[in-house]
């Protein structure tokens, strides 16, 4: 049996890594032939519309090739109704997102046609970015470094008042519990760190299986000094973290987003910042992306910045594309559904 795959690539996810990759897992199943199409992003940064979010690149260039495409493996390139209708031999799309919005998984389905996922593809690369934001944010890594650089070496850094804190011995509260949550529980209860979570979704014995405390999002508030969001960013989600959620968390609290920047008023948050009800806040994603750099925000001192590179690793890529595979190759050759957002097509 043979299958004409379509790689839509880009800067991050590699059309010659995909076809590796896909070659490697199901070469020895299935003839492949394949075409390519490849995207700037991220140089080029995603938009949305109001049929799909989050993705990147003409859609005009897709419909070229679409037609004779009847396995499509994507990352940011946009797959709406219109690329559907006109992709009349397509049999199932592989996204490597663990949230497929630039996909009309609606449309999809009313085709028939399965979408597959990489849920948790860059996890791991999250926690690990994440912790290290909260270190840095903590013990003034990051703005010690740039007063370095700036030819100023910083002699109150080890005044009482301006030193850094241990994460040892402190509360987080995470807000979400899913496939980056549960992982980074481990890593920071090895680090001393007291671990609770919101999450109404998660029943309080999973999370204690991770020796974490199921709290209502109140409590959450009143008793982390570090709040950090791992929610997904949905129309109830949408700016939860405001000047009331803010007002209610402790005192000098550090808050940490490596999430959705919709889930934040930032201008909130700012105000936040300046008056000291949140002590200092680590941030990798922005309401706007590239975000405005003359925002009051990034002049404040007690803020850490990163460009939304917190999934950014070569791993990432190799997982993401390699869970893919596997799940086509199970799809095509057992008519298994691992990672299917849309099961009920085959149903």
């Amino acid at each position: 049996m043979s299958l004409n795959v379509l790689i839509l690539g880009d800067r991050f996810i590699r059309s010659e890594i995909a076809e590796a990759i896909v070659r490697e897992i199901m070469a020895s199943h299935y003839t492949l032939n394949f075409d390519f199409c490849t995207f700037d992003w991220p140089m080029s940064p995603f938009i949305s519309n109001n049929e799909i979010r989050e993705f990147e690149g003409d859609e005009s260039r897709v419909l070229e090739k679409i037609g004779s495409a009847e396995v499509v493996i994507v990352h940011g390139a946009p797959v709406s109704k219109k690329v559907l209708d006109a992709a009349d031999n397509l049999k199932a799309i592989g996204v490597v997102r663990g949230g497929p919005t630039n996909i009309n998984v609606a449309a999809a389905t009313q085709k028939g046609i399965p979408v597959f996922n990489s849920p948790g593809r860059n996890a791991v690369a999250v926690v690990e970015f994440t912790v290290g934001l909260m270190i840095s944010e903590l013990r003034h890594i990051a703005r010690s470094h740039m007063d370095l650089k700036q030819k100023n070496w910083r002699l109150d850094y080890y005044t009482y008042e301006k030193c850094g804190l241990q994460v040892k011995g402190r509360t987080i509260g995470l807000v979400g519990f899913g496939n980056i949550s549960w992982r980074m529980s481990s890593v920071l209860r090895a680090l001393g760190m007291r671990v609770i979570a919101f999450d109404p979704f998660v029943s309080a014995e999973a999370m204690s299986e991770y020796g974490v405390v199921k709290t209502e999002l109140d409590d959450l508030y009143k008793q982390s000094d570090v709040v950090s969001v791992h929610a997904r960013l949905t129309p109830e989600t949408a700016g939860m973290f405001d000047k009331n959620a803010f007002s209610a968390m402790k005192d000098n609290v550090v808050f940490i987003n490596t999430a959705r920047g919709g889930l934040v008023n930032y201008d909130d948050l700012t105000e936040a910042l300046k008056s000291g009800k949140v002590a200092s806040a680590a941030l990798d994603v922005f309401s706007e992306e590239p975000a405005d750099l003359n925002n009051e925000l990034f002049s404040l001192d007690n803020v850490t910045v990163t460009p939304h590179i917190a999934g950014a690793t070569r791993d990432t890529v190799i997982y993401g594309l390699t869970q893919l595979a596997e799940s086509l190759l199970k799809y095509f050759s057992a008519g298994e559904l691992m990672h299917c957002m849309n099961p009920e097509v085959i149903q």
